[in-house]
């Protein structure tokens, strides 16, 4: 059906579901989204498709086990963009990958392949920056709070990382634009909404440890030198909105 239009629950499980729902019916959607994104089209039909681990966890086995860790890796990072047509590319990109197996990346050549590889390196750039320009602030009560607006959803990205990093140290890293957060203690994290989240006040170590940032950060620089297109280049613009050394 052309004019099919199926919907999730936004979440990635939810969109394999979907995945799984058209290769076991042999239908092709006009298009997948999530459920709060659909907007009714002339003489199209919605169904919705409630989350199944056992059928997404299917999919998933099968592209690894046919395709490779590296092909399903990518069809995540697709999801994750911000990108219009980011899951029908990850979708299309699926059903190339279950027919062309390990040879996927062979047929660059086809668009919806080649859109998928460039969505994917979109995406791993992102959240490579962002675990450089992420800056942790020490609250009231010894949480560590990291504030971020990231372009693409790639906070499930960032947690494995600081989790590691931080592991004895409880932190939350808040996407403001999607107002979810991921929350870390003890090496445990998960992912949850953030809709009514009110960080708590700076700690007062953390308020003397940004007027010496502030001092050094100041000292370091020298006005001659200043390259306003290199820094540019190596620290976006769009990156420094919480950024310490950009606040103070």
């Amino acid at each position: 059906m052309s004019n099919l239009i199926l919907t999730f629950d936004s979440t990635f499980d939810g969109f394999l579901t979907a995945v799984h729902h058209t290769v076991t019916n042999r239908i092709r959607p006009a298009l997948i989204c999530p459920e709060g994104d659909v907007q009714l089209q002339f003489n199209s039909t919605i169904e919705h498709i409630p989350t199944d681990n056992r059928n997404s966890d299917l999919v998933r086995r099968t592209l690894c086990d046919n395709a490779g860790y590296d092909t399903f890796k990518r069809c995540y990072y697709v999801f994750l963009s911000s990108a219009e047509d980011s899951i029908m590319t990850s979708y299309n990109y699926i059903l190339y990958a279950l027919k062309y197996g390990k040879h996927t990346s062979d047929y660059m050549s086809v668009p919806e392949i080649f859109r998928a590889y460039k969505l994917e390196r979109q995406v791993a750039h992102e959240a490579d920056r962002m675990r450089g320009f992420l800056r942790f602030a020490v609250m009231e009560g010894g949480v560590e709070y990291a504030p971020m607006e990231p372009e693409n959803d790639i906070l499930a990205l960032l947690m494995p990382h600081f989790a590691d990093r931080l592991k004895n140290t409880p932190f939350v890293i808040h996407d403001l634009l999607r107002q979810k957060a991921g929350i870390c203690t003890r090496g445990t994290w998960f992912i949850t909404d953030a809709e009514d989240l009110t960080p708590p006040n700076l700690s007062e170590d953390e308020k003397a440890y940004r007027k010496l940032w502030k001092t050094f950060y100041s000292a370091i620089s020298i006005r001659e030198r200043k390259n306003e297109r290199l820094q540019t280049q190596m620290m976006p613009k769009k990156c420094r909105k919480h950024m310490t050394e950009h606040q103070l």
